[in-house]
C-alpha cells in the first residue's frame, strides 16, 4: 500500500511539475511579444490570466514538494481570479465585453471567493471548498463556450475552441464530484478516471487553448482589417474599392447571360452648403442618414457604395430601364423631409442612371462616366431629379465640368 501511495504521490507531483512548466513557457513565449500587449489589446487580459494561473501552480507545486500545509486556500482563491480573467479575455476577444459583463464576473468571483473562505473555515479538509472552486470555474466559462459554439460559431476555429473549453467545463465538474465524494471513491477506478480526465483536460487546455486563443485573435484581426478595407468608416456601406471589386463579376455575369443591369450615381445636393451652415458633424449625420434611407430601399442583390465625399453608387442586378427608373425615383423621394437630431433638415439628391443590356462586358469606368454626365445634367437643370443617359452617348467625347 505504501508503494502504491508513493507511486500516486509521484504521479501527482509529476503532473504538477509538467503543468507548471507548460504554463511557465506559455507565459514566457507570450511575454516575448509584449509589444503587442498594449492597453486595450485583446491579448493583454489573457496574458494576465496566465500569469495568475502560473502563480497558483507555483504555490501548489511548492506545497507538494516542501510538504507545506495551508496553501490550498490561497491556491483556490488565485485560481478563481485566474479563471475570471481568462473568461473576460475570451469575452473581450469575442467583442461582447462591457462594463455590465465585467460587473457580473466580478460579483461571481467575489461570491465564489466568499463561499470558498466560508467552507474552508467550516471544513478544514478543504474538499468542499475545492469543489466550489471547480464549479465556479466551470460557471465562468459557460457563457464564452455558448458564444463560441452556438451564437457566434461562424468558423471551425471558433467551434473547436468552444468545444475545448466545453471539455474543461466537464473536467471541472468531474473534479468537483471527485472532491465531494473523495472518501467513498478512494482507490476506485472512478476516482482514478476522474483525476486523469481532469489533468489531461488541463494539459489540453494549456496547449490547445492558448494556441486556439492566439489563432482566434489573429482571425479576428484579419476580419477587422478586411472590414476596414471593405466598408466606409462613416456610413458602414461599401467603399469605392470594394464596390468596384464586387461589381465587376456581376457585370461580367450579366454580359454572359445577356441580361440587363443598371448603374446609378447619386450626389447629395448642396452638401458643401450643409457643411458650411450647420458644421461638418451635421454633414456627417446627413451622409449617415442618407445611407440608411437608400440602403433600406435596395435588395440584398444590389450593390451600394460610397465613391467619395457626398457621391454614392448603386448597381442594380437584372434591372431594366423601367425597374431602374422606378427605383431611382423612390430613392430620390425617400430622403425628402429628413430629420437630423430631432430637427427638420431637408436635403435632396440628384441621380444619374444608365441601363446596359449587352453580351459585351462594359467597363465600370465607362458606366461611371455615363452616369456622371447624367448627374451633371440633373445638377444643371435644378437638382433633386433623376436623369437617364444611354450607353452610346455622344457627350462622352465632350469636356463636361465635374458635377
Amino acid at each position: 500500500m505504501k508503494h502504491i501511495a508513493a507511486a500516486v504521490s509521484l504521479d501527482f507531483e509529476t503532473m504538477l511539475v509538467c503543468l507548471f512548466i507548460v504554463n511557465f513557457f506559455t507565459v514566457l513565449f507570450m511575454l516575448s511579444h509584449r509589444s503587442y500587449y498594449t492597453k486595450g489589446s485583446v491579448l493583454r487580459p489573457y496574458i494576465i490570466a496566465k500569469v495568475i494561473q502560473l502563480l497558483a501552480w507555483m504555490l501548489l507545486l511548492t506545497e507538494a514538494a516542501v510538504e507545506l500545509r495551508g496553501m490550498q486556500l490561497p491556491v483556490m482563491l488565485i485560481s478563481l481570479a485566474g479563471g475570471m480573467m481568462e473568461a473576460l479575455a475570451l469575452l473581450k476577444l469575442l467583442g461582447v465585453y462591457n462594463a455590465g459583463i465585467r460587473r457580473v464576473y466580478y460579483r461571481l468571483a467575489g461570491i465564489s471567493g466568499a463561499g470558498v473562505l466560508l467552507l474552508a473555515g467550516l471544513y478544514p479538509s478543504a474538499e468542499s471548498a475545492g469543489a466550489l472552486t471547480a464549479v465556479a470555474g466551470a460557471a465562468m466559462i459557460i457563457y464564452p463556450v455558448y458564444l463560441l459554439c452556438m451564437k457566434l460559431g461562424e468558423t471551425p476555429l471558433q467551434k473547436l475552441t468552444g468545444l475545448l473549453y466545453g471539455l474543461a467545463i466537464i473536467a471541472l465538474l468531474g473534479q468537483a464530484v471527485h472532491l465531494l465524494y473523495a472518501q467513498p471513491l478512494a482507490g476506485s477506478a472512478a476516482s482514478r478516471w476522474l483525476q486523469e480526465f481532469f489533468y489531461i483536460s488541463l494539459y489540453l487546455l494549456m496547449f490547445l487553448g492558448t494556441a486556439g486563443y492566439m489563432l482566434l485573435s489573429r482571425e479576428y484581426t484579419y476580419a477587422e482589417l478586411e472590414r476596414v478595407a471593405t466598408y466606409d468608416e462613416l456610413t458602414g456601406i461599401l467603399n469605392r474599392r470594394a464596390f468596384v471589386v464586387r461589381a465587376r463579376p456581376l457585370i461580367a455575369e450579366a454580359a454572359r447571360a445577356d441580361e440587363p443591369f443598371s448603374f446609378l450615381l447619386l450626389d447629395v445636393d448642396h452638401f458643401k452648403q450643409i457643411n458650411d451652415t450647420f458644421g461638418h458633424e451635421t454633414g456627417d449625420k446627413v451622409l449617415w442618414d442618407f445611407s440608411r434611407k437608400i440602403e433600406a430601399q435596395l435588395s440584398s442583390s444590389d450593390l451600394f457604395g460610397r465613391f467619395g465625399g457626398e457621391e454614392f453608387a448603386v448597381l442594380l442586378h437584372r434591372a431594366d430601364e423601367t425597374a431602374s427608373t422606378g427605383l431611382a425615383e423612390r430613392l430620390r423621394r425617400c430622403v425628402l423631409g429628413a430629420v437630423i437630431d430631432d430637427t427638420l433638415l431637408p436635403y435632396t439628391v440628384s441621380i444619374g442612371v444608365v441601363t446596359i443590356r449587352s453580351d459585351k462586358r462594359v467597363p465600370l469606368d465607362r458606366l461611371y462616366k455615363l452616369t456622371d454626365l447624367a448627374l451633371y445634367e440633373a445638377k444643371q437643370t435644378g437638382r433633386n431629379r433623376v436623369v437617364r443617359t444611354y450607353e452610346h452617348s455622344s457627350l462622352l467625347d465632350e469636356k463636361v465640368p465635374s458635377s
